[in-house]
């Protein structure tokens, strides 16, 4: 009688292949060399920044707090350099938590995914600039318009430094990227909050409700609503 239960194992005579592994933020020498550029450059500048921030912190519970802050021709040139530093550190926080995710993204190589951040973000600050150009705020000379063209940077300010410290500390603890973006986009919508009151209300000191209005819509929630629709598509 034939053996009914007899088998036969048969198994490849040579190896399988092992998949390659998940290529990590860190593991990418760019990105490394990006985070020792911005420690050095926020090594350089943190004179600076301890001096900017309890003028910073005045424009949170006050809206003329960004008026002084514009009035002091040396203070706001302070605030102008130290945000080119900061959106450094930003874009690099802002990176190795995807912040920036498109669907695109996947078509860029990995080691050139912190240029297309900074190009992301560089292009938004370029766009809201061109769009203030246009408009009747835009003289460089009359305080009332650089204040209200500058006052997104001061509370940018404020959040790239917390996003900077909420991302060194997620790194610590070992935080994984998809809710590390979401801390991020979340403290992202409560500074702009800030932000967009307090210019209605340096607006609003000179112009009427619809006027601050459509001021508001073309300056601010254009540009971001930009940002917002290149991102998540």
């Amino acid at each position: 009688m034939p053996d009914l239960f007899s088998s036969k194992l048969e198994m490849s005579t040579t190896p399988l292949p092992q998949e390659a592994s998940v290529l990590l933020w860190n593991d990418i020498l760019a990105n490394r060399i990006a985070v020792i550029l911005a420690i050095v450059l926020l090594l350089i500048e943190i004179s600076d920044i301890l001096v900017l921030i309890p003028h910073l912190f005045r424009c949170l519970p006050y809206w003329k707090g960004n008026m002084e802050l514009e009035h002091s021709v040396s203070v706001s040139r302070t605030r102008n350099t130290v945000a080119i530093v900061v959106a450094v550190l930003f874009c690099v926080a802002a990176d190795a938590f995807s912040v920036f995710n498109p669907s695109w993204r996947a078509m860029v190589p990995p080691e050139y995914g912190l240029l297309l951040t900074m190009a992301i973000f560089a292009g938004f600050v370029v766009l809201r600039g061109l769009f203030y150009l246009i408009s009747p705020l835009r003289s460089r000379t009359a305080e009332f318009a650089c204040t209200v063209r500058h006052t997104f940077f001061n509370y940018f300010i404020l959040f790239a430094l917390l996003a900077v410290l909420t991302s060194v500390l997620m790194a610590a603890f070992g935080v994984g990227v998809r809710a590390g973006r979401i801390v991020l986009i979340a403290e992202a919508a409560v500074v702009y909050l800030f932000d967009i009151l307090r210019t209605s209300q340096i607006l609003s000191s000179r112009y009427g409700v619809f006027a601050t209005f459509l001021y508001l819509c073309a300056l601010e929630f254009l540009p971001a609503g930009i940002l917002i629709v290149t991102c998540t598509r």
